[in-house]
Order: structure tokens, then sequence, then C-alpha cells
């Protein structure tokens, strides 16, 4: 590619009927400064093409790592929300689990609860029985006893003389007014 200053130093054969020479260094002059400013125009275009290049590489990259990042934070929230719904399962199956055998324990308590109270109104029952029978055979025991003292008291006096009975039975007499209260008329 020819430069503004190949332009400048060309040099041109002389020949006797040729063009004029002012004319041609004049336009010659004009060519250098247009195609010099092309040229540092091209220059520019060149450098700015360069930066713009540079730039979208960099807004590439930029782009990649963002779409990069996007996707982990996709896949992050996918496998976190997926985590949590397993765990939120995981802790409902336990909790069922835990209600399911606290409920057991509660009804094994309540049955041995009503077991041991049952086994209480048996022993009770039993104890009234026994004490009620033990009362029966005590109450039994004197009145045979009583009975039996009354039967000698009764022979007593069928084998004593008649005096000493009629005797016995008034003291008796005279005892039982004092016991009986006084009536007020």
């Amino acid at each position: 590619m020819l430069t503004p200053l190949d332009i400048h130093n060309k040099e041109f054969k002389r020949s006797f009927r040729g063009y004029d020479e002012d004319e041609i260094d004049d336009f010659l002059d004009q060519v250098v400064n247009d195609y010099e400013k092309l040229f540092r125009e091209n220059d520019k275009l060149k450098e700015e093409l360069a930066r713009a290049q540079q730039d979208n590489a960099q807004y590439q990259k930029l782009e990649k790592n963002l779409k990069d990042t996007l996707l982990v934070a996709q896949k992050t929230a996918e496998e976190v929300t997926t985590t949590a719904k397993q765990s939120a399962q995981e802790l409902r199956d336990n909790t069922a689990k835990e209600c399911q055998n606290m409920r057991r324990e509660a009804e094994l308590a309540a049955r041995q609860m009503t077991a041991d109270a049952e086994q209480k109104v048996r022993d009770a029952q039993a104890a009234y029985e026994r004490l009620t029978g033990e009362r029966s055979a005590f109450l039994c025991r004197v009145k045979a006893a009583l009975e039996s003292e009354l039967a000698v008291i009764e022979d007593a006096m069928n084998h004593a003389p008649a005096e000493t009975a009629a005797q016995a039975a008034a003291p008796a007499t005279d005892e039982q007014a004092a016991a009986a209260p006084v009536q007020e008329g």
C-alpha cells in the first residue's frame, strides 16, 4: 500500500513535450494531502475497530461469565429447593413416626395405669371381703362366747336355790330402773 510519503517523493522522468511540472506538483500535493487524511483516518478507524473488538471481546467474556454464573445460581437454587423439599419430607416423616411412637407409648401407659387401677380395685375388694369375713367371724365368736356365758349363767341360776334367784332378780330390776332415763311428766 502506498503511503503519503511515497506519493510525495515520487519523481517522474522528464520529457520534451510533457505536462506542466507546476501543475503536476500542485496536483500531487493535493493528492498527498487527501491521501494523508485518508491514511490517518484509516489508521484511526483501525485503532477504533481494534478497541471496539477488544471491548466486544471483554463484553462477550463478561456475558459468558454472567451466563455461567446464572446457570450456577439456577442449579444451586434447584438443588437448595430439592434439598429443602427432601428435608421437609424427612422432617414430616420423622415427626409422624415420633407422634405414632408417642401415641403408642401413651396408650401403653394408659393401659398399664388402667390395669394397675383395676388390680387395686380387685385388691381393695378382696381386702373388703376378707375384712367383712373376719368381722363376721369375730361377731360369731363374740356371739358364741356370749351365748356360752349366758348358758353358764342360766345353768347357774337353774341350779341355785330359789331364794337366791329371787334376790338376784331383784337387784337386776333395781339396776335396770337406775339405768333407765328419768322421764319428766
